[in-house]
């Protein structure tokens, strides 16, 4: 299946949003997922504040991971980023129907348009 994952990450340090990244990437990689690309972008606010791990957030540091795996390593990805502190909100969406027709011509990248 093909999920894309748009994730909001509390802005600040750029290492600490490498980390997320990674460690969602190696999450689908060593179940045998792909990833498609990733996607930085950038910091912006959000749509409203809101209040997480004890704090409330106006700004998030956004980021867009397209990857390819089963609903059992997608199930563990959603998992551990709604426990990491580090996220403030975040969305997985499956992509297609699942046919190879649907999914083949989705890029990897997805640019972030101002």
């Amino acid at each position: 299946m093909l999920y894309e994952l748009l994730g909001a990450v509390r802005p600040g340090s750029l290492m600490e949003i490498k980390e997320v990244i990674k460690t969602v990437g190696m999450q689908v990689l060593t179940n045998g997922g792909i990833v498609r690309g990733i996607n930085n972008w950038d910091t912006t606010f959000l749509p409203k504040k809101i209040r997480k791990h004890q704090a409330t957030h106006t700004q998030g540091h956004y980021f867009l991971m397209r990857f390819d795996c089963d609903p059992a390593t997608q199930k563990i990805v959603r998992e551990t980023l709604g426990v990491d502190p580090r996220m403030i909100k975040f969305s997985v969406v499956k992509m297609g129907k699942g046919k190879l027709e649907d999914i083949s011509r989705v890029r990897g990248d997805s640019p972030w348009f101002h």
